[in-house]
C-alpha cells in the first residue's frame, strides 16, 4: 500500500450549481472523500446557483460555465484546461448531458471517468439511448444509484454489465436524528396543527400541483393540517397561484430554499413526496432519517425503501384522491406515524449511513485508477482501501 502523499485531485461535474439531487449528492461526496485522501472541486457546465456559496464554506473548490444551446464547445475546452491545471485524476460526472461534457473533457485530459445516473425516466427517448451508449465508452465505470436505475442502463439502453455498479444514495443519519425542531411560531403554525412537510425543487415531474389537490381535500377534513414546501423552481408561480384557486393558500408555506432541512423535517409531523416521475429521491432517506412516516408516488425506485404499512404509504402517481386518503390516515393516527417514522429509520441506520456510499465511492476509484496505472509514486492510496469490490 502507498503512503499517504497527496490527496488525489477528483472533479465533480454538476449541471449547475443548483441545490438538486445530484448537486447536493456531489457536495456531499466531496465533503465525505476529503478524509479519505481525495481533494475535490465541483463543476457545472450550466450555470451558478447558491450552492456555490456553499461549496465555498466548506471549502470546496467550485467553477460554473455558462453554456449556450445544446451543444457549445467552450465549456469542454474550459474543462480541459481545469483538469490539466489541477492535475485532475479522476473525473465523476451526474447524468447523461455532464458526461458529455466532463467524460470528453477528462478524456482529452487523460483522466478516468465514472458517470452516475441517478434515474431513468429522462433516458426514455432512443436519442437518449443511443447518446449514452456512445458516451459510456469513455466512462471506465457507470453508476447507478438504485438497482432499478441499473437494470434499466442495462436491460434497455444496453449497457455492459461489466462497466455497471449500483452504489446506493445515503444519508448522514445523526444529522436528522440529532436536529432541533424549529418554533413553529416562526411558520406561523400552531403546536396543536399537523404539519406535512415536503422537500424538493418546485418543477413539473415532483408533483406538487397534484399534492395541492390533495391538500385541498384534507383541509375539508382535517382543518388543523398545514403544508410546508422547501424548494424552489420555475413552477413557484403557477404553485402560488393554484393555492389562491383553491382557497387553501393560507394553510400552505412556501419555505423557499433552505440550508436547514434536517432542522425543517424535525419540525414537520410527518412528509410527503407526490412525485410524478422519480429516480431514487435522497430526500425520502432524509425523512426516514427524521423518523418521519413518509406518503410518496410508487415511482422509480421509491418502493425499494417506502415499503407500504412498514416504512411509509405507496400511492399511485398522479392520483389526489389517493393521496388525500393516505395524507388523512396519517393524520387521524399517530401511532401509525410513530410506527412508520421508527421503523424507516431503522431502515435508514442498517442499509443508508452516507459513509457507506463514500466508502463505495472510494473503492471504485481505487479501482479505476489501479486499473489505469495511476496510483503511482506520490499519490495516496486510501487507507481504507484494500482491494474490496463493489456491487456489479
Amino acid at each position: 500500500m502507498l503512503s499517504p502523499v497527496s490527496p488525489i485531485p477528483v472533479a465533480q461535474v454538476v449541471y449547475a450549481l443548483a441545490i438538486g439531487g445530484s448537486e447536493t449528492l456531489a457536495r456531499r461526496l466531496a465533503l465525505g472523500l476529503a478524509h479519505r485522501h481525495y481533494a475535490c472541486s465541483v463543476y457545472a457546465v450550466h450555470g451558478d446557483g447558491p450552492l456555490a456559496d456553499l461549496l465555498r464554506a466548506d471549502g470546496i473548490p467550485c467553477r460554473a460555465f455558462s453554456r449556450n444551446g445544446k451543444w457549445d464547445h467552450r465549456p469542454l475546452v474550459q474543462l480541459v484546461r481545469h483538469f490539466r491545471a489541477n492535475g485532475t485524476k479522476v473525473v465523476h460526472t451526474h447524468h447523461l448531458g455532464q458526461l458529455l461534457y466532463g467524460g470528453l473533457a477528462g478524456r482529452l485530459a487523460g483522466c478516468c471517468i465514472v458517470h452516475t445516473e441517478h434515474e431513468y425516466y429522462t433516458l426514455r427517448t432512443r436519442r437518449a439511448q443511443q447518446l449514452l451508449r456512445v458516451l459510456a465508452r469513455f466512462a471506465d465505470r457507470v453508476t447507478a444509484v438504485a438497482e432499478p436505475v441499473r437494470s434499466f442502463l442495462e436491460g434497455t439502453v444496453g449497457l455492459p454489465a461489466s462497466k455497471l455498479i449500483t452504489i446506493q444514495n445515503g444519508v448522514e443519519v445523526c444529522r436528522y436524528e440529532s436536529a432541533v425542531p424549529h418554533d413553529r411560531n416562526q411558520w406561523t403554525v400552531k403546536n396543536s396543527d399537523v404539519v406535512i412537510g415536503s422537500v424538493g425543487r418546485l418543477s413539473p415531474e415532483k408533483g406538487h400541483a397534484v399534492l395541492l389537490r390533495a391538500f385541498r381535500k384534507v383541509i375539508a377534513r382535517h382543518p388543523v393540517a398545514r403544508l410546508a414546501l422547501v424548494g424552489e423552481g420555475e413552477e413557484r408561480e403557477r404553485l402560488q397561484h393554484m393555492a389562491d384557486e383553491l382557497d387553501i393558500a393560507r394553510f400552505v408555506r412556501f419555505l423557499g430554499l433552505r440550508a436547514d432541512v434536517p432542522e425543517v423535517l424535525a419540525t414537520c409531523d410527518f412528509f410527503a413526496l407526490p412525485s410524478i416521475q422519480e429516480g431514487f429521491p435522497m430526500v425520502i432517506l432524509e425523512a426516514l432519517a427524521a423518523g418521519k412516516a413518509v406518503v410518496a408516488s410508487e415511482v422509480g425506485a421509491i418502493s425499494d425503501v417506502i415499503r407500504h404499512g412498514a416504512t411509509g404509504l405507496l400511492v399511485p402517481p398522479g392520483d389526489a384522491d389517493a393521496l388525500a386518503d393516505a395524507l388523512c390516515f396519517l393524520i387521524e393516527d399517530q401511532e401509525a406515524r410513530r410506527r412508520l417514522g421508527q421503523n424507516g429509520r431503522e431502515l435508514v441506520r442498517g442499509a443508508y449511513d452516507f459513509e457507506r456510499t463514500v466508502g463505495q465511492y472510494d473503492d471504485l476509484y481505487q479501482r479505476v485508477l489501479g486499473e489505469a496505472g495511476m496510483l503511482g509514486t506520490g499519490w495516496a492510496a486510501s487507507p481504507m482501501w484494500h482491494g474490496r469490490g463493489v456491487r456489479q
